[in-house]
C-alpha cells in the first residue's frame, strides 16, 4: 500500500506483479480455481436435486443486482487510484476498468451464499413467518436508526481519509441499501429463525473470509500492515477490510434473498386465505405485494403454525416429505399430514377403545358438517370442549375439502376402527387374509397417499389412478412394527400367514421376536416391494414439480425395508421404533430427486 496524503493506493489484494504473475499462471494458487469455484460446485452438486424455479429465479435476480449495485463503487474505487491491478495479474478484459476476474468474484460470492441460503431455509413454510407491519415497530426503528448511525459513521469515516477511506467507502455504499433492504422485509425477516439467517450469513462469510487468509499465505495475494489494525485470532486477521466487506456483502444477498422470499410468502398466504383466487404463484404477482401487503389472519398463521410444529415433533419424515414440494401444495399437504397426526394421537391415547371410539364418531360428525359447508367457525366454542377437541376442530377446519375427495376420509376412518377391533383377551384378530390386509392397507396409507394424489391432481393437472402407493408404504409399517404392534395387543400379519409356520396370533403377541418371525417380515416386504413396482412406473408420469418429490417420499419408506433387512436377526429384538439415520435419509432422498 502506498500513500499519497488522504488518497491510499492498494494494489489489488496487494500482491506484487511477480506474485500475481506466477499466483495467475499456476493453477495451484489461483484464488478462483482453488476456493470460489470448488465451493460453488460442491453446493450446486449437494443441492442441485432441490433446485426449483424459484430458487433459480433468486439466484438469477440477486447475481443480477449484485454485478450492477457493485460495478460502479469498484470502479470508482479503480479511478481514484484506491485500487490498483498491474497489467500482467490479470487477464487483461476490463468492464468500466474492472477486471474480469473482479466481476467474476461479484457473481460467484453471490452465487455461493444465495445457494447456502436455499440450503438452510429449504424446510421453513414461509407463510408461518409473516408478521403485521403494526408489529415490534420498535424493533424496525432502532435497526434503522443503527443502519443511519453507521452511516454517519462511514461518512466520519471519508471525512478522516488515511486509513478510513476505504472503510468509510464501505459503509456509505452498503448502509443505503441495508436500510432499503430492512424497511421492506422487516415483517418476515424478524419472525424467521434466527439460526437460519446467520447460518447463511456467517458461514459463507467466514468460508471467504479463510479462503482469503489462506490465499495471502500462499502469496496469491498480500494486503499490507498498513491496512490493519493487528487483532488476531487463532493467527487469523479478523481486522482487515476484506473481512468486513464479505460481511456485509453477504448479509445484502441474504436480506435480498429474504426480500423475495418476503414476497413468495405473501402469495402463498394470499392463495391459502382466498383459495378461488389462486391462480399459481409468480415473481411479478408476488412483487407487486410488497408495495401492499395484505392483513394477515392471525388465526390462520397459528393455525398453520401449530400443523408446521406437530409435524416436526411427531412425524418428521411427513414434515421432510412436504418441503420437497413447494407453493400452495406443500400448505395443503400440511394441513393434511397435520389432521391425520391428530387422529393417530387422539386414538393412540385414547384411556380405553371406547374413548377411542367416540373420538371416531366426533370425527365423522366434524367431517360431515365441514363437507355440507355447516362447521361452525366459533373458535371459543372448540377451546371450550377441551384441548383435544380444540386441536380435532383446528385440524378439520383448515382440511382443503374442496381438493378431496369425501368418502377418502371415512375410509381412513374405517381404518381406525378396524385397529380398535383387535382383541386379544377374545382372540380377535381382524387381518385374517390377504384380502384382509390389502382393505386395510387401503384404509390407512392407502387412503393417504390418494388424499396425497388428489392434491397433486388439483394443483398440477395430472390425472393419476394408481392406488398401489400407499399399500406399499402401508406394508413397510407392518414389517417395521411387528414387535411394536405386538406390545399392545395388535398383530397385522395375516392369520393365514401364520397358520402356514404353524403360529397363532397369540404366539406372536407372546414372542414376537422368534427367528421365524423374520421370514413373515421378508414375506410383508416383498408384498411392499410388488405394490411399489406397480406405482412407479405412473409416478414417473407425474409433472415433473411433483415427481421428484413423490418419488423420494415413497422410495424413502422402501429404504426403511432395505434396512429391516439389512439388520435381519436383530430389527425385531426391541419393540421401540427403527430410526433411519439422518445422513442415510438425505442419500435416499438426494438421490430418488435426480
Amino acid at each position: 500500500m502506498k500513500q499519497n496524503g488522504t488518497r491510499l493506493y492498494f494494489v489489488v489484494r496487494g500482491a506484487s506483479t511477480t506474485d500475481l504473475f506466477s499466483a495467475s499462471a499456476n493453477p495451484k494458487h489461483a484464488s478462483h480455481c482453488t476456493y470460489t469455484i470448488p465451493a460453488a460446485s460442491a453446493l450446486t452438486v449437494l443441492y442441485y436435486p432441490f433446485f426449483t424455479a424459484q430458487d433459480r429465479c433468486k439466484i438469477c435476480i440477486l447475481i443480477t443486482i449484485a454485478i450492477i449495485a457493485t460495478i460502479p463503487w469498484d470502479s470508482y474505487l479503480i479511478r481514484c487510484a484506491i485500487w490498483t491491478y498491474p497489467p500482467d495479474a490479470v487477464v487483461g478484459y476490463k468492464i468500466l476498468d474492472i477486471p474480469v476476474e473482479e466481476v467474476f468474484f461479484f457473481a460467484i460470492q453471490t452465487y455461493i451464499t444465495s445457494v447456502a441460503y436455499c440450503i438452510f431455509t429449504k424446510p421453513l413454510v414461509r407463510p408461518m413467518y409473516l408478521r403485521s407491519h403494526l408489529e415490534r415497530r420498535r424493533t424496525r426503528n432502532v435497526v434503522a436508526f443503527v443502519i443511519l448511525t453507521l452511516t454517519g459513521g462511514g461518512t466520519a469515516c471519508l471525512l478522516l481519509g488515511r486509513h478510513m477511506t476505504y472503510l468509510g467507502l464501505i459503509l456509505v455504499w452498503v448502509c443505503p441499501i441495508l436500510l432499503f433492504q430492512w424497511m421492506l422485509s422487516h415483517p418476515f425477516l424478524i419472525g424467521l429463525p434466527s439460526k437460519h439467517t446467520i447460518a447463511a450469513i456467517c458461514l459463507p462469510t467466514l468460508y471467504l473470509w479463510v479462503a482469503n487468509f489462506s490465499a495471502m499465505e500462499f502469496g496469491t495475494w498480500r494486503i499490507e500492515s498498513g491496512t490493519k489494525l493487528g487483532y488476531q485470532i487463532g493467527g487469523i486477521d479478523v481486522d482487515n477490510r476484506e473481512a468486513l466487506f464479505f460481511l456485509v456483502t453477504n448479509m445484502m444477498i441474504v436480506l435480498g434473498l429474504i426480500g423475495i422470499d418476503y414476497a413468495y410468502a405473501l402469495q402463498e398466504y394470499k392463495s391459502l386465505s382466498r383459495p378461488a383466487a389462486d391462480k399459481g404463484t409468480t415473481l411479478r404477482t408476488a412483487l407487486s405485494l410488497l408495495c401492499s401487503p395484505p392483513s394477515t389472519d392471525e388465526s390462520l398463521i397459528s393455525a398453520l403454525s401449530q400443523a408446521v410444529y406437530r409435524l416436526q415433533e411427531k412425524s418428521q419424515s411427513m414434515f421432510l416429505g412436504s418441503a420437497l414440494f413447494q407453493g400452495h401444495l406443500r400448505i395443503d399437504l400440511i394441513f393434511l399430514y397435520s389432521f391425520c397426526r391428530v387422529m393417530d394421537d387422539l386414538i393412540d391415547e385414547a384411556e380405553d377403545d371406547q374413548e377411542a371410539n367416540v373420538w371416531i364418531t366426533e370425527c365423522r360428525y366434524l367431517l360431515d358438517l365441514s363437507h355440507r359447508g355447516r362447521l361452525p367457525h366459533d373458535a371459543y366454542h372448540a377451546s371450550k370442549q377441551g384441548e383435544k377437541y380444540e386441536r380435532l376442530y383446528q385440524s378439520i377446519s383448515y382440511l382443503p375439502l374442496s381438493r378431496l375427495t369425501e368418502n377418502l376420509f371415512y375410509d381412513l376412518l374405517r381404518g381406525f376402527e378396524i385397529d380398535l377391533a383387535f382383541d386379544s383377551k377374545k382372540g380377535t384378530f381382524p387381518i385374517k387374509s390377504d384380502f384382509c390386509l390389502d382393505q386395510y392397507a387401503g384404509f390407512v396409507a392407502g387412503t393417504v397417499g390418494a388424499l396425497v394424489l388428489n392434491l397433486v391432481v388439483f394443483h398440477h393437472g395430472h390425472d393419476y389412478t394408481e392406488d398401489k402407493m400407499g399399500k406399499a408404504m402401508q406394508c413397510v409399517n407392518i414389517a417395521r412394527d411387528i414387535h411394536r404392534d405386538a406390545t399392545i395387543g395388535r398383530v397385522y400379519i395375516p392369520t393365514t400367514w401364520l397358520d402356514e409356520v404353524g403360529l397363532t396370533p397369540g404366539d406372536v403377541l407372546e414372542c414376537p421376536n422368534i427367528p421365524i418371525m423374520y421370514g413373515l417380515q421378508e414375506r410383508m416386504l416383498q408384498k411392499a416391494d410388488r405394490y411399489y413396482q406397480v406405482s412407479r412406473g405412473a409416478i414417473e408420469e407425474l409433472p415433473r414439480g411433483v415427481r421428484g418429490p413423490l418419488r423420494a417420499t415413497v422410495e424413502s419408506y422402501m429404504d426403511i425395508g432395505q434396512l429391516l433387512r439389512e439388520k435381519k436377526g436383530t430389527s425385531l429384538a426391541r419393540a421401540s421404533k427403527m430410526r433411519v439415520p439422518l445422513m442415510r435419509r438425505l442419500k435416499v432422498g438426494w438421490l430418488a430427486m435426480l
